[in-house]
């Protein structure tokens, strides 16, 4: 029997994704022992949270879908506000760790930084996968990678609205938590094919008072954003990650 994680696994698909986004990575999990099961949580358009699989243990795996992959950050902010609180209300789960790719990632730091919601559980780890935290329009699937400039202290030089809430909001962020960022780079040291490095690279500059931040940068042709929850080498350090 492999070793099983203490606390579950919530997955955060990112824009316009759904139930296959990380169905390799739970297959993974599942398969080697590390999850017992996949719960499926789904988001209707309206709101309407359903919880499938009721029973959530403390190394099940718990996937989040959105019916409209193509909300705001902040309105999806708001629902994984209420599902985490519903996690803890009704099924007792009082933490967890966070894997998040793209828009998703976004999401789930605004929830953490910027909603007033007391009940959730505590967060103890965060993997964010290939997510664009400096963009205008994190996730909208557009022909052209948002080009971020960082300044030598990794601050971006324009920054959004969001981006400047999600700073102001860190202070709201449990000294405890420890964030691991994976930054995808598919075309020489730009971008991963659809999020620049450096708006993935941003995350440093708004998580500089935690306690824990690492950064892994993988330099591969054939990782592009969509397969940066499905290549094996990155499955790998992120258990490590995980289990450490």
């Amino acid at each position: 029997m492999g070793k099983r994680l203490n606390e579950p696994i919530v997955f955060v698909h990112g824009y316009a994704g759904g139930f296959w986004s990380f169905f390799s990575m739970i297959h993974k999990l599942k398969k080697r022992q590390f999850i017992s099961n996949r719960i499926i949580i789904t988001v209707s358009h309206k709101g309407t949270v359903k919880i499938r699989n009721k029973k959530i243990t403390k190394d099940s795996g718990i996937q989040i879908i959105f019916r409209n992959g193509k909300q705001s950050v902040e309105q999806q902010g708001i629902w994984l506000g209420e599902i985490f609180s519903k996690l803890k209300a009704d099924y007792g789960i009082k933490q967890l760790d966070i894997i998040a790719h793209s828009m998703g990632a976004v999401s789930a730091l605004y929830m953490l930084t910027n909603l007033k919601t007391k009940n959730l559980p505590k967060i103890k780890k965060m993997v964010m996968l290939g997510a664009p935290f400096a963009d205008v329009e994190p996730g909208a699937d557009s022909a052209r990678v948002e080009n971020i400039q960082l300044s030598g202290e990794g601050v971006p030089l324009r920054q959004t609205n969001r981006y400047k809430l999600l700073k102001k909001g860190s202070k709201n962020l449990d000294d405890g938590i420890e964030v691991f960022n994976i930054i995808g780079d598919s075309d020489s040291g730009f971008s991963d094919g659809k999020v620049s490095i450096s708006s993935a690279k941003a995350l440093r500059y708004l998580l500089e008072d935690i306690g824990y931040y690492r950064e892994k940068i993988v330099r591969n042709r054939k990782v592009n954003h969509r397969r940066l929850h499905e290549d094996n080498n990155i499955f790998k350090q992120i258990i490590d990650f995980l289990l450490n």
